[in-house]
C-alpha cells in the first residue's frame, strides 16, 4: 500500500508492468490452489513440509531458516518504512522515526500482547479501500502521462526485465501466502471450494492492483523518487486525505512488523532455548540497524533476494503437488 513495491516491480515497466500484474495474479491463483490442496491431502501444517515432500531434514531446515529470514526481513523493511513515513509527514529524521517504531514494537512484543494485532488488522481493509479511492480519484485530479512499453528497466539491476520481476514478486509473496493458506486448508470440505475461494481472492487482488498500479504508472513524473508514492499521491489529492492515509499506512506497517516479529520469535525458540526477554531486544536492535539502509533501498535489494530463494520454493511446491497427483492416478488405476 506504500506504492514503492508496485513501482519497483511493475510500474517502471509501463504497459509491460500491467501485463506482469495480470500474470502475477494468475500465478498466485495457481500456486495458492496447489498449496492448499497439498495441505488438505497430506495434513501438513509446517511451511517446510509443504515445499519439501521427502524426508530430507537438512533441506527442510534450510527452507525453515529462509522463512525466518523472510519474516525478519519484513520487520526491517517495515521499520524503515515507518521512518520514511514520519519523515515525509512530520519531517522527523528518518533514523529517529525508525527508532520510535522499533521501541514501540519492542514494548508490545515483550508484553506478548498478541491481542494488539487484532486492533491493527482492522486498519488493513480501511487502508486498501483508501488506497483504491486515492488511485481512482487521481484520474480526475491530475492529468496522466502516456503509458510507455518498457520490457527492460535499469531502475533496479536485480529486476532487469518485466517477466523476471513478475516471477520474483510472485515467489516472495508466496512465502507469506503459504503460512496463511496452509492452516485453513483442513477446514475446507471439498477441493472445489479451494478453487472458488482462491479465484475470488485473485479477482479482488486484481481490482486492488488495477486501482493502485495504473495511477502509479500514469503519474510517474509526479511520484518519481518518492519513498512512499501512494502517500504522496494522497497528499496531492488533499492534505486531509494524506493525513488519513499516513495514519492507516503506519498502522498497517506496525501490524505487519509486529506479526512478523512474533512469528520470528516463535520459530527461533523452537530451534534454540532462549528467553523471550533476551531474544526480542536482540531482534529489534538488529532490525533497527538494518532499517538504516532505507525503505526504498531495502525493497530494491531484500525483496528480490527473497524472491530468488522463493523461486526454489515454488518449484518444490509444484513438484510436491505433481507427486501427489501421480499417487492418486496410480491408486485409481489399481
Amino acid at each position: 500500500m506504500s506504492g514503492q513495491e508496485l513501482t519497483q516491480f511493475f510500474a517502471v515497466f509501463g504497459s509491460f508492468g500491467v501485463l506482469g500484474m495480470f500474470f502475477a495474479v494468475l500465478m498466485l491463483f495457481i500456486l495458492g490452489c496447489l498449496v492448499m490442496k497439498i495441505a488438505k491431502r497430506t495434513g501438513f501444517t509446517e511451511f517446510d513440509k509443504i515445499i519439501v515432500e521427502k524426508e530430507i531434514p537438512w533441506l527442510r531446515a534450510v527452507f525453515g531458516g529462509v522463512f525466518i529470514f523472510f519474516l525478519f526481513g519484513l520487520v526491517v523493511v517495515m521499520a524503515a518504512g515507518a521512518g520514511a513515513l514520519l519523515n515525509q509527514v512530520f519531517a522527523i529524521p528518518t533514523i529517529l522515526g525508525s527508532a520510535l517504531m522499533i521501541v514501540f514494537l519492542a514494548l508490545i512484543a515483550m508484553w506478548e500482547a498478541k491481542g494488539v494485532l487484532t486492533v491493527f488488522s482492522i486498519t488493513v481493509p480501511l487502508l486498501i479501500v483508501t488506497a483504491m479511492i486515492c488511485g481512482v480519484s487521481s484520474f480526475f485530479c491530475f492529468e496522466g502521462e502516456n503509458i510507455m512499453a518498457r520490457p527492460f528497466s535499469e531502475a533496479n539491476p536485480l529486476l532487469g526485465n518485466w517477466l523476471f520481476s513478475t516471477i520474483t514478486f510472485v515467489s516472495y509473496n508466496m512465502m507469506a501466502a503459504v503460512s496463511i493458506l496452509v492452516p485453513i486448508a483442513s477446514e475446507v470440505k471439498e477441493e472445489k471450494t479451494i478453487d472458488k475461494g482462491i479465484l475470488q481472492g485473485a479477482m479482488q487482488l486484481m481490482i486492488v492492483f488495477v486501482c493502485i498500479l495504473i495511477p502509479l504508472i500514469l503519474h510517474q513524473t509526479m511520484l518519481a523518487g518518492e519513498e512512499l508514492p501512494m502517500l504522496t499521491l494522497a497528499e496531492n489529492i488533499h492534505p486531509v486525505i494524506g493525513i488519513v492515509y499516513a495514519i492507516l499506512l503506519f498502522c498497517g506497517m506496525f501490524g505487519s512488523a509486529l506479526s512478523c516479529l512474533f512469528g520470528v520469535t516463535v520459530r527461533i525458540k523452537k530451534i534454540i532455548n532462549i528467553k523471550t526477554k533476551t531474544l526480542i531486544p536482540a531482534l529489534v536492535v538488529m532490525s533497527f540497524i538494518g532499517s538504516i539502509a532505507g525503505f526504498k533501498e531495502l525493497i530494491a535489494i531484500l525483496l528480490p533476494i527473497c524472491g530468488y530463494i522463493g523461486f526454489l520454493a515454488m518449484i518444490g511446491i509444484t513438484m510436491h503437488f505433481v507427486s501427489l497427483q501421480k499417487k492418486i492416478s496410480i491408486d485409481t488405476i489399481e
